[in-house]
């Protein structure tokens, strides 16, 4: 041990100060960011768990992850949890089972309790808050829904069958980014609460969303009469002609070459009609009656007879149905043919009134185009512009995960490289001075002739010789000499002398 502390202080005599300081510099600043980087290799990142959890939630939430040893963490003014990216589907497994989160919905479980001494209002009460809680559960299941709230009214049933209220439902939805409820998944929320009530209809069941708009009102009559489901629908019929036509001319003509658009006008008017239709030629006899009145004395008398014919009578209920199409307005556009040129570019040329006949026929067969109708239609050739590249949709593209997760992928690729090069350099810096060996300055000066020599040294007390000596008798002199005087820093050049043999050697 006293051997190796010597030839450590030995190897740090060969530096200079500042020299002894940047080594030690770099040598913590290495094993200090080595440290720091092997733990950020072994910090596993957070992510999140739940959001928008109520607070009796979040609390419960945070005990049984506090129980079960998982770190986490609370953003969002205490709506979110966040645990190890690692532990984070099976924490939600674990919170699930445990009935977490709950959102402080009540079922039938409220009835798990004892019952004795409740009254028949207390008993009410918690039938209505465990029905609620119910639905509610059942409605949050549902892709799309974020959360849900569910009112019940249920009067009191009376013995007098008039004076007994219907029951009435009010359904408030919190939809999700980008969710949008159509007619048919209203229609199932509507068919759904009204179907788990006693007595509730669905024309009863109110829907509404998060800021305030009533989803339902469009749908409690069965016939179309409102202008939003009528434009509903006048769009559908739009969409389904023109993709009827463009599709076919698309396969023909080539993507892109073609545009059709297609108006159809519809009939929204509902009209109910009765008829009665009799057959002269067919008639039945319903009933005879006959009378005969005779004089007195016999004498003379008149016969009366009356006879009822039923006809055979054909009754009908004629109702048309509304939404019928009353006619349409077809506009097609097509564009012309390239024909390639010699030493340019290519050369466009409209199509050929024969051509665009066929295109005519063939859009009117795809629509079902009908004269009587008063239908019109219109095929215009024209040079088509070139729009250029198609235009890229950054917010999907910044949306997909793949892209989210290439940030984190390219500063651990820097890190890396960061950390291999500074290791390279440390290990080319360390290896250059381990090598190079201190040079030591001093300063004698002496005349000759008078035999006597005179010495001045520098604070380092190293030799350096005087110019003056430049034989091999001069130079041994003055070695000699300050050997004599300085013994003690002769053995120090020597014993450094000595190390870097072995280190060379070795």
């Amino acid at each position: 041990m006293r051997q190796l502390l010597d030839r450590l202080y030995a190897f740090s005599n060969r530096f200079t100060f500042n020299q002894r300081v940047l080594m030690a510099a770099i040598l913590g600043t290495a094993v200090l960011s080595m440290a720091i980087f092997s733990f950020w290799l072994q910090n596993d990142e957070m992510a999140v768990l739940f959001t928008n959890m109520a607070p009796e939630d979040a609390s419960q939430a945070l005990d049984e992850l506090a129980k079960l040893g998982v770190d986490s963490e609370l953003e969002n003014g205490g709506t979110t949890i966040k645990v190890p990216e690692s532990e984070v589907h099976r924490m939600r497994v674990e919170l699930t089972a445990a009935g977490i989160p709950s959102r402080g919905i009540v079922g039938w479980g409220i009835f798990d309790g004892q019952q004795y001494g409740m009254t028949e209002f207390m008993q009410n009460v918690n039938f209505k808050r465990a029905l609620e809680g119910e639905l509610i559960r059942t409605i949050e299941s549902i892709e799309g829904i974020q959360a849900a709230r569910v009112h019940l009214v249920l009067p009191k049933p009376s013995m007098f069958k008039k004076l007994n209220e219907p029951a009435t439902a009010s359904v408030v939805l919190t939809l999700k980014h980008g969710t949008v409820l159509g007619e048919r998944r209203i229609r199932g929320f509507q068919s759904l609460v009204s179907g788990s009530v006693e007595g509730l209809t669905l024309p009863n069941v109110s829907v509404i969303d998060q800021y305030g708009i009533v989803l339902s009102q469009n749908y409690e009559d069965s016939t179309v009469g409102h202008s939003e489901t009528q434009l509903s629908l006048k769009k559908n019929v739009d969409g389904y002609l023109t993709e009827k036509a463009q599709s076919m001319l698309a396969r023909v003509l080539g993507p892109g070459r073609s545009i059709v658009s297609v108006d159809a006008t519809l009939n929204f008017d509902r009209l109910e009609q009765r008829r009665e239709i009799l057959d002269p030629n067919s008639s039945v006899v319903l009933s005879e009656e006959r009378t005969e009145v005779t004089g007195a004395e016999g004498e003379g008398g008149e016969e009366q007879s009356t006879t009822n014919y039923e006809f055979n009578k054909t009754v009908e209920n004629v109702v048309n149905e509304i939404g019928g199409v009353k006619n349409i307005s077809v506009a097609v556009f097509v564009d012309g043919r390239y024909e390639a040129v010699d030493g340019g570019d290519a050369a466009y040329a409209p199509l050929a009134t024969e051509e665009l006949e066929q295109i005519k026929r063939i859009v009117q067969t795809a629509v079902g185009y009908e004269v009587e109708r008063g239908d019109k239609i219109e095929v215009v050739n024209m040079r088509f512009e070139d729009t250029g590249p198609a235009m890229i949709d950054t917010e999907s593209l910044f949306d997909n995960p793949l892209v989210q997760t290439v940030p984190q992928l390219v500063g651990r690729i820097l890190l890396f490289v960061v950390a291999g090069v500074m290791l390279l350099k440390l290990r080319s810096g360390l290896g250059s001075m381990m090598s190079s060996s201190y040079t030591p300055s001093s300063t004698t000066s002496g005349s000759s002739g008078g035999g006597s020599r005179g010495t001045v040294h520098d604070t380092s007390g190293l030799l350096d010789l005087d110019d003056a000596a430049t034989s091999t008798e001069a130079i041994l002199d003055e070695v000699r000499g300050y050997a004599n005087e300085h013994d003690d820093d002769m053995a120090d050049l020597v014993q450094a002398w000595v190390s870097e043999s072995e280190l060379t050697s070795g």
